[in-house]
Parts: C-alpha cells; structure tokens; sequence
C-alpha cells in the first residue's frame, strides 16, 4: 500500500470511529507503528486530524456538539455500565448532585425510592424519571439548553452555592491527559464547578469513547475529583498517568 493510501484509510477511520490507535492501525495496515505516527503527523500537519497520546483523533470530536438522540446512540452499554458502578458510590440518605448528561442519567433507575436522600439535578430528563417515586427531587432553576436539556447560567450557581452535598456525579462531553475534563458550553461548565466545590466527593463518569475528546470550555483537572469512573477499555495512556495521583479509578467491566 502506497503512503497517500494509507493515509486515506487514517483519515477514514478518523471520521469513522472519531479516533485512531496507532497500534490498532499499524497491526491492521502490516505496517510499523513508527510508519503509522509519521502517517499521522503529515495528516496533522494538513488539518486532517489531530495527534493525541497513542495515535490521533478526528477535529470534528473538537468542535461538534451531538444532539440529544445523536447522544443515546452512542456507546449506550458503555454509559449503562459506567452507571451500574458509579451507583455503589450514592449514599442511602443525605443530598447528591447529579449533573446533567446521558451518562448521569443512566444513574435514574439506582435513584427511584430512596426517601432518605436528596437528589438535586440540573437535569430535566434524570428529574423525570425519579420525582414521581419516594426520593426527594431538587430540580435546579436556570435556563434551558436544548442540546442538552440541562438547566444552566447565574440562576443555576446561585441555587447550587445555597446547598451542600456529600457527593456529585459530574459527566463530561470529553476527556484527555492534555486538557482534563471539558464541555462543550462555558454555561454548564460553570455549573459542573460549582457542583464540584459544593460537594465533599466529587465523582467523574465518562464512557471511555469520549477519551482522546477535547471541547473549549475546560472544567477541572483529574486531580479536580476524588474519583473517575470509567470502562475497562480505556486507553491504558490514561490508568498509567493517573497511577499514584490519589485519584481511585473504578473501571466498569464489559
């Protein structure tokens, strides 16, 4: 295979998949993972793509926003299976912030009937599914945004500052070593901030499909939570780095 050839097939599977391995890729083409990375840097170097740790993602990753049902279709057993392990880590009784997404919603089913604790959300879907049992329901106020269906904005942090929790359950729109945690919108970045500095836990849930994703509105370093969930598929680029930092890590098993 010709260098521009293997150089379209990275780029397809860049726009594909969102992301390429350098080593899944050079095992697949019959190459040597050093070929690949020059690949990769060339297709760089044309705004193709850009390079992460351990190969590259698509730029579209940086600057699309996905709509609400482009979100349920993506990775949805993953984000099922982050929930089932960030469930263990919600209190029978006291009040919890739960952050809007459709990772944190998948926590709705543990939250039902627990007469005990205090859900306070911003998250209009995840409230839907639990006022209507024995658990005490906090929707926050602040303005909508449609992409997400989360409430945000000046009202939402004057709201969040009045309450305390023991633990908040933050979702992301990406993740990386380079950038940390990040969202899509300033708005709700500030509103996951806020939860985190209200809360004495802090809780991260992310699929491992978003590792490698960067948006513009930074929220917190890793070392920002006490706590990351995620799948055990993950790129090991990110176990090794947080090896030692004093954040646990629980990996959610296929």
């Amino acid at each position: 295979m010709l260098a521009e050839e293997r150089r379209l097939q990275l780029s397809e599977w860049a726009r594909v998949e969102g992301r390429v391995d350098a080593n899944v890729a050079a095992s697949n083409l019959d190459v040597a993972v050093e070929t690949v990375r020059r690949d990769l840097d060339v297709l760089q170097r044309r705004g193709v793509l850009r390079r992460v740790h351990g190969g590259a993602i698509s730029l579209e990753r940086f600057a699309h926003e996905y709509t609400i049902p482009e979100r349920y279709g993506q990775n949805p057993n993953q984000k099922r299976l982050v929930a089932d392990v960030a469930a263990s880590f919600i209190p029978d009784e006291g009040c919890i912030f739960v952050d809007g997404g459709t990772t944190t919603e998948c926590l709705a089913v543990y939250l039902r009937n627990k007469p005990g604790l205090l859900v306070v959300t911003n998250n209009l879907t995840l409230a839907g599914k639990i006022a209507d049992s024995t658990t005490q329901t906090y929707l926050l106020g602040g303005k909508i945004r449609p992409a997400t269906l989360s409430a945000v904005g000046a009202k939402t942090c004057e709201d969040l500052r009045e309450l305390t929790a023991s633990v908040s359950f933050i979702g992301a729109n990406g993740f990386s070593l380079e950038a940390g945690a990040t969202a899509f919108d300033t708005d709700e970045a500030l509103v996951k901030k806020t939860m985190m500095a209200n809360s004495r836990e802090r809780i991260l849930l992310v699929d491992s499909g978003k590792f490698g994703s960067t948006y513009p509105a930074k929220f917190s370093a890793f070392s920002g939570f006490d706590r990351i969930v995620t799948n055990v598929d993950v790129d090991a680029s990110f176990t090794d780095a947080l090896a030692g930092s004093g954040v646990q890590i629980a990996l959610a098993q296929q």
